[in-house]
């Protein structure tokens, strides 16, 4: 072998090294935990912060109409639902070098929405990153650590087994709203991973679940659902109307299974059959009667694999 065929074999060699490395180094990105919650907070080329809650259960990617001018950005009106304004920001905007955030992946590939600044400040920030913006990469969300990551380039599937099980999407890069199982008091139960999942608490409702910020990390069910643990388990704890807006009672479920592992107590808020009879029905890939969030992921490292359509639990 010549000298040089020996370089660029060596040189190949070196770059395959790198790409299969740079394939297991899932990257960082700017976040802030917030009561169990993900905020994506990139910064803007102005030098401005954009927290935006990290929600898998969500759509698209939306950002206070405000806020879109402060980056610059001037949203242009598309259509009003649910008593609520639509703007387009165009194409993801660029943030700085060193505190950004990928552009979604799914549809609609790429592109930023606004919205009034009440609907995002509910949740605690001004704007929210949805399903699409996860869909089609390998997410690394470690709870203890407060720390997220993704793989820009996706490594190969962790092997189905007591940890890692299926996370079900309807239409990968179309509707990527994942779906896992979940065991409560002995019945599986289909749920949405939700990471957004958010509730704003009573008084009492924070006196029942614990000290902390009145909104933080939530579970809901649904209303038949709901009411089967309540008849069933009359000694369960319940705060009637426990949370601010919706008036719905919660209840303290003592104990949940996911991926192996009993984790709880975990307080589920009660939501109208309609919600997951009717809109969930339609974007999930199979039926739902529960969302699960950060009130039950807060002693995991969570590998969230779309390429592949499975989750990973770990207790780092």
């Amino acid at each position: 072998m010549s000298s040089s065929a020996g370089a660029f074999a060596a040189c190949a060699v070196v770059t395959s090294l790198a790409v299969s490395l740079g394939a297991q180094t899932p990257r960082v990105i700017p976040t802030r935990y917030v009561a169990d919650r993900f905020f994506a907070a990139p910064v803007s080329q102005h030098g401005d912060t954009i927290l935006m809650l990290m929600d898998t259960g969500g759509g698209n990617v939306f950002v206070s109409t405000s806020e879109l001018e402060r980056m610059g950005i001037t949203p242009k009106f598309m259509f009003v639902e649910q008593r609520d304004s639509f703007f387009t920001g165009g194409a993801f905007p660029k943030f700085r070098d060193d505190a950004s955030i990928p552009a979604p992946l799914g549809t609609p590939r790429g592109q930023i929405f606004g919205v009034g600044s009440g609907s995002m400040a509910e949740l605690g920030g001004a704007g929210m990153v949805g399903h699409n913006w996860f869909a089609g990469r390998v997410w690394v969300l470690d709870y203890p650590n407060q720390r997220a990551a993704y793989y820009e380039t996706p490594p190969a599937p962790k092997p189905f087994g007591p940890h890692t099980i299926p996370m079900t999407l309807k239409k990968p890069l179309t509707r990527d709203d994942p779906r896992i199982q979940v065991v409560v008091d002995g019945d599986t139960v289909e749920m949405l991973l939700d990471t957004g999942a958010t509730t704003e608490l009573t008084p009492e409702a924070i006196a029942a679940e614990g000290e902390g910020p009145k909104v933080r990390a939530g579970a809901f069910a649904a209303a038949r659902l709901w009411d089967k643990w309540r008849s069933k388990h009359p000694d369960w704890p319940v705060v009637v109307k426990g949370e601010v807006y919706s008036k719905a009672d919660v209840i303290r479920v003592p104990s949940v299974s996911i991926a192996g592992f009993d984790v709880g107590p975990i307080w589920f808020s009660k939501r109208p059959n309609g919600v997951y009879d009717g809109m969930m029905k339609a974007i999930m890939d199979k039926p739902v009667l529960a969302s699960i969030g950060g009130a039950a992921f807060r002693p995991f490292r969570l590998t969230l694999d779309y390429v592949n359509q499975r989750v990973t639990f770990e207790k780092p």
